[in-house]
């Protein structure tokens, strides 16, 4: 989920950062639509407020996909974690589109958003 800051000079980061998913549910509320839905976290990822090529540059050298990818994933965990807190059956295909499962999606939550130190 981290990427490191401009791999392209070589440097060895000391601190990697996910990307951020910008204001995306707010966009898509106020446009009328499920900001939480997972095919329209999806579909708006490439829309973002932060254009996918500037973050490209920042995290990949320029290369989309793994940075797109991340996204995707963070989006996914967002919308089966929305599931899971609001007590409905979280959908394993969310999971699945992303190349996980929903036990990796939740191990991914308590990483990012819930891990003591030691954890991390």
């Amino acid at each position: 989920m981290a990427l490191p800051l401009h791999p392209e000079y070589r440097t060895m980061p000391m601190v990697w950062y996910v990307p951020p998913l910008s204001p995306i549910v707010d966009a898509l509320s106020k446009g009328g639509h499920d900001g939480e839905d997972a095919g329209n976290l999806f579909g708006a990822i490439d829309t973002l407020r932060i254009p996918l090529s500037y973050l490209a540059e920042l995290f990949t050298a320029g290369d989309v996909e793994p940075v797109a990818a991340t996204l995707r994933r963070l989006g996914a965990m967002r919308a089966h974690m929305r599931h899971h807190n609001l007590g409905e059956e979280p959908d394993p295909a969310i999971a699945a589109s992303v190349g996980m499962d929903p036990t990796a999606v939740e191990a991914m939550y308590r990483l990012l958003a819930l891990a003591k130190y030691d954890e991390r």
